[in-house]
């Protein structure tokens, strides 16, 4: 036992090296396309610190923010293709935005490698308290009733607090009026105030006032319940299907990027994710952790991109 126990420890150290082997002796750079502070900033500085241990020379996060995420994407398309530059993926840059700009500056299926999805916040349809709505079908029937009269704020044009409301609008043929702000804060505000009647937002956001009973929460916008919320039904439970809207995360890589990098990628950011420190930090952000392959990768991006341009296409939505 002695010898088997010594044998497994030493495979296990070997581990991290064979990794280290297939990556150049260089920090990896994370491109975080947005600015610093938010939740996808804060989860790729949480799996660049627990994955450094596993890389040759660690990991460090950058922000690169403009155009809806634009900007840092691109910028990592054109990086070298060593495994040291990756794209922190979001709902924006790596799913919706292909369809919503004319020229965002990249390719998003040609120009990028999968690496692994990292993780997902839920959302969360919230109204104002006063809206004589209780469900989702009688909220459809109010907004019936008044075509057009309805309100919902978004974060921006292209976010998923922004898509996840004509998503509602094209498979309910209902008619909503969209009020943009700079950020979900101030449409927080709005809501709140009653400004505005409607706000698809973050699970970590938007849960402070629901609790507060500053505003209502109508439906999770999700698969299943979520156990911060374990009394509000889904879409699904409600009657309306195809409603399961996550913002999630993950990593990608400059296309050409030489596969034996992209597993020792994959498998240190896996290393991560196992860590319980980490799934604790991320529980507390309300990101449920993911992982897989990159494969698995892959199919999501190529599902999500699908589905926002049949979105955008539908709804004729334009971020320019």
């Amino acid at each position: 036992m002695r010898r088997l126990f010594l044998a497994l420890a030493a495979l296990a150290l070997a581990v991290p090296a064979a990794v280290a082997a297939d990556l150049p002796d260089r920090p990896v750079r994370i491109i975080v396309p947005f600015v610093p502070g938010g939740t996808s900033d804060i989860v790729a500085r949480v799996l660049a610190e627990a994955a450094s241990p596993h890389l040759p020379r660690g990991a460090v996060v950058e922000n690169r923010s403009g155009a809806g995420g634009n900007i840092g994407a691109a910028e990592v398309a054109r990086a070298a293709a060593d495994g040291t530059t990756l794209l922190q993926c979001a709902f924006g840059p790596c799913g919706a935005n292909p369809a919503l700009y004319a020229s965002p500056g990249y390719d998003l299926l040609r120009d990028f490698a999968p690496v692994i999805l990292t993780g997902a916040v839920r959302n969360v349809m919230a109204v104002r308290r006063d809206l004589p709505a209780r469900t989702v079908e009688e909220f459809v029937a109010l907004a019936r009733a008044r075509p057009g009269s309805v309100t919902f704020g978004s974060s921006g044009v292209g976010a998923s607090n922004h898509l996840g409301p004509e998503l509602l609008r094209a498979v309910t043929g209902i008619e909503m009026t969209h009020v943009p702000y700079r950020g979900s804060g101030p449409a927080i505000t709005d809501l709140i105030a009653g400004r505005i009647d409607v706000f698809f937002d973050n699970l970590p956001s938007i849960l402070p006032h629901l609790r507060a009973g500053s505003v209502r929460a109508l439906a999770a916008v999700s698969a299943a319940r979520l156990p911060e919320l374990p009394d509000v039904a889904t879409f699904a439970e409600q009657g309306v299907q195809g409603m399961a809207i996550d913002s999630w995360f993950g990593f990608l890589a400059p296309a050409r990027t030489p596969q034996p990098a992209i597993a020792a990628l994959n498998a240190a950011f896996a290393r991560a994710l196992a860590e319980p420190a980490v799934r604790a930090r991320l529980a507390e952000l309300a990101v449920a952790p993911l992982g897989g392959t990159p494969e698995e990768m892959g199919a999501h991006v190529r599902a999500e991109v699908a589905r926002w341009a049949d979105v955008v296409r539908r709804q004729g939505i334009r971020a320019e």
